[in-house]
């Protein structure tokens, strides 16, 4: 071998070794490899973010799966410039890729906030960087105090006013039209006084004629709002008093309670409970704003609500929360930013995306927004002034309520469409949304025959079978108009069932579920006594499996014996009774399933106190 070949050998083996020893020492996270740092996929507040809560916590999402190790190798240094060092405890989110620090004590409203937050190293391969930056904490922050209310001095016209078993402040409604093509199950309504009162506030589930399955009384809670089931199905509802959603189960019995965290409220607008059982709330975020620095003749106290939307884990931590202060911007909004009071975004919708993401909507803004569910930012916009799409055909939506993607990626829309000072028909509406081209594609509407505006409010629910179930919010009172609360409608428009509250009760949303109720109370049986006639009323809150009746009748409680069965024609059946034996007045009913089982009896109850007392 001459020379100049084993000069090329030994240069060619080499180069081959160096190759060898870098694989190696790269696997093996040797000082032969450093890698390049990786931000975090997310954390919150955002750098230099403006009007953050006094109550925020420091959340930072790598991406990959953390363990209790690397929580412990995180330092968070969190300073004020007036509340100075704060400690705080560390936490590792059920997702296990969220890292969350809790500081014991508030932010001092105003104040700059410096974070720093240390480098992680998981393995050889994956390291993150160090985050150091600001924010600046809010002056006057709240978000959506319950408003006291006046009881007005009229009473309410009860919609049962003959049944002996419900309460005579449910308020009275009109159903002007029934089909047995309407969809399948339950239509769920959360009636309030639209002058905000505490009055007829109920839970009401309805069956197709718009009899009553099941009611609750929330007045107690000034009012309820978006009565609905969740997908896991549990029912779901906000209540005013104590801004919290309330969860129940089949047994009408509640199970768990969400409020909102980091010294926010929760608002009614919307609360979802997500597959991997995470759930997301709304927030209106009230803050004081110096308008006059944004407008000419801006108000230097003013009250601008933002948008703060926040997934909770199954343990109530905060993994993501975006606000709209760090994505929206003030000239975006229809709102009049000279008033005292700003409504900047009024977000009154949440949906999850079919490709897992978040879609908003945003009244005050006339906008549609998608949201990266991991990183938080703006995918896409979607209406109002800073649409990043084209409408091919059909009307563009306004002051929107209610968005929702169906499984053929097409969007629902309840169009509000107008607003008291000028009115135009509210409608539910279907687009078709090419997001690589950016045009929209109105695919269906269906607009009300007198017309309804739905002032505020409203929504618009498709159904499996392809129905569209509609809620009109508040319609407007004004000539040209109907007073509609709901309408469920085929593909070709045609109603097939509608029901109008009396004025002025109105309801944040109507739904449509299939639904089970087995509550854990026992029938209720009632009497009243007019003479020689004993009319007996009963009924069972909340059971939808009834088929029918068995009322039983004796001289003793150890002794009753069946007087007649009736079938379930109504919420309350009764029973007319006349020329019993004197002694004959203790009474029982039993609730019967399709089978004629037996699922349960109520008390025992006496018609005559003096003579046939009923014992503890």
């Amino acid at each position: 071998m001459d020379t100049i070949k084993v000069i090329k050998f030994l240069s060619a083996s080499v180069s081959l070794l160096f190759i060898l020893i870098f694989t190696a020492c790269t696997n093996s996270g040797s000082l032969f490899y450093s890698p390049q740092p990786s931000p975090p996929q997310y954390y919150s507040p955002l750098r230099n973010a403006e009007y953050v809560s006094p109550g925020a916590t420091i959340i930072v999402r790598y991406g990959p799966m953390l363990s209790a190790q690397n929580l412990a190798g995180l330092k968070f240094t969190v300073q004020g410039a007036q509340s100075g060092l704060h400690k705080g405890q560390s936490i590792l989110a059920d997702d296990h890729r969220t890292a969350i620090f809790k500081p014991v004590q508030p932010f001092t409203p105003g104040e700059q906030v410096m974070v720093d937050v240390n480098s992680l190293q998981l393995d050889g391969h994956t390291v993150f960087s160090s985050l150091a930056y600001t924010f600046t904490v809010a002056i006057n922050q709240h978000s959506g105090a319950p408003v006291g209310t006046a009881v007005p001095t009229s009473t309410v016209k009860s919609a049962f006013p003959n049944f002996l078993t419900v309460p005579q402040d449910i308020p009275h409604y009109t159903v002007s039209k029934t089909s047995p093509e309407a969809g399948e199950g339950y239509i769920f309504v959360a009636p309030f006084y639209w002058l905000k009162s505490t009055l007829g506030s109920y839970l009401l589930i309805l069956n197709d004629q718009g009899q009553l399955v099941y009611y609750q009384s929330v007045a107690n809670d000034l009012a309820a709002f978006d009565f609905k089931e969740q997908p896991n199905g549990l029912l779901s509802y906000w209540a005013q008093k104590d801004a919290t959603i309330y969860l129940m189960n089949s047994h009408y019995q509640v199970v768990d309670t969400y409020v909102a965290q980091n010294g926010y409220e929760a608002d009614l607008h919307d609360f979802q409970l997500l597959p991997n059982g995470n759930a997301l709330l709304m927030i209106s975020d009230a803050v004081t704003v110096d308008m006059s620095k944004i407008v000419p003749n801006g108000k230097k106290d003013a009250t601008v609500i933002g948008l703060v939307i926040q997934e909770l884990d199954p343990s109530k931590n905060v993994i993501f929360q975006w606000r709209s202060w760090d994505y929206f911007s003030f000239s975006d909004s229809t709102a009049t930013l000279t008033e005292q009071e700003v409504d900047l975004v009024h977000g009154n919708a949440l949906a999850l995306a079919n490709d897992g993401n978040l879609l908003l909507s945003s009244r005050n803004l006339s906008e549609i927004t998608k949201i990266n569910l991991q990183t938080g930012a703006v995918i896409w916009r979607l209406g109002g002034k800073a649409s990043q799409f084209k409408f091919v055909n059909g009307q563009p939506f306004a002051y929107q309520h209610d968005v929702r993607q169906l499984p053929n990626e097409d969007i629902t829309v309840f169009d509000n469409h107008g607003t008291t000072q000028n009115p135009a028909p509210s409608r539910g509406v279907e687009y078709s949304v090419d997001e690589t081209n950016k045009t929209v594609t109105q695919v269906w509407e269906f607009t009300h025959t007198p017309p309804v505006f739905g002032t505020y409010m409203g929504n618009t629910q498709r159904l499996a079978d392809g129905n569209t179930f509609l809620s009109w919010g508040a319609p407007f009172i004004g000539a040209g108009y109907a007073w509609v609360s709901m309408t469920e409608v085929t593909p070709d428009k045609r109603t097939l069932f509608e029901l109008s509250f009396d004025q002025p009760y109105v309801s944040y949303r109507a739904f449509r579920f299939a639904w089970q109720g087995f509550p854990n109370t026992q029938p209720a049986l009632v009497a009243k006594v007019n003479g020689a006639e004993i009319t007996l009323g009963y009924s069972w809150n909340g059971a939808t499996e009834v088929a029918g009746y068995r009322l039983f009748g004796g001289d003793s409680m150890q002794s009753l014996d069946l007087i007649e069965e009736k079938a379930k024609t109504d919420f309350e059946v009764q029973s007319h009774l006349t020329n019993l034996p004197k002694d004959e007045c203790y009474f029982q009913v039993a609730a019967m399933d399709q089978s004629g089982l037996e699922l349960a009896r109520s008390k025992i109850i006496s018609t005559d106190q003096v003579s046939c007392p009923v014992g503890p």
